[in-house]
């Protein structure tokens, strides 16, 4: 069974473009949800954590935002370290789910493009991302940049993909969605 994963930076409309096909019948792993749900629920990875970050890391094993992020903050050998627990138990659990589709905001620089056969982009210009952002975190503009710039380009993302849906409010998504869609199937056989 073929694997396709759906990526794209903060603000881009990856969700968005998922419900839509979650609605045509497909069944969509959502590693951000996943990641969260793994961090609470398997013991291994709490104690994993724990040693790395510190014991205070859960509270009644509750993921504490606060130390999780102060850690995090400290430096990016430290990212590595929680990602190095948490990205391997991600993927064994994609694996596992034996769904054909995940939505994934860090696919390349996660390394999950390993785990899938075709890869689609959700693009969408810099102003629409930044007001997306700003709207639905409530943050400032400064904030919303610096955010989508701690990630990796979209253009770049964009070239190593083989789909790329534009979102960016004028471009009609069902119709590239159709597209894509039928690209796939003709390609992989496989469409939800």
């Amino acid at each position: 069974m073929n694997k396709i994963a759906i990526t794209g930076g903060i603000g881009s409309g990856k969700s968005f473009i998922c419900r839509s096909l979650e609605k045509r019948g497909c069944l969509i792993y959502d590693c951000d949800s996943a990641a969260k749900r793994l961090m609470t629920s398997s013991c291994e990875i709490q104690l994993k954590l724990k040693s790395v970050v510190g014991e205070d890391v859960f509270v009644n094993g509750v993921l504490n935002k606060a130390a999780m992020a102060k850690f995090l903050l400290e430096g990016e050998q430290n990212a590595q370290k929680v990602n190095g627990i948490v990205h391997p138990a991600v993927a064994e659990d994609f694996i596992r789910s034996g769904l054909s589709w995940m939505e994934c905001a860090i696919l390349f620089s996660s390394g999950f493009d390993k785990l899938v056969d075709k890869v689609v982009c959700v693009t969408a210009p810099l102003e629409i991302r930044m007001a997306r952002i700003i709207s639905r975190d409530g943050i400032s503009g400064d904030k919303a940049l610096e955010w989508i710039n701690k990630q990796m380009p979209q253009e770049e993302v964009a070239e190593l993909s083989d789909f790329v849906i534009e979102n960016d409010g004028r471009k009609n998504i069902e119709v590239q969605i159709d597209q894509m869609l039928a690209s796939l199937e003709m390609a992989t056989g496989v469409i939800k």
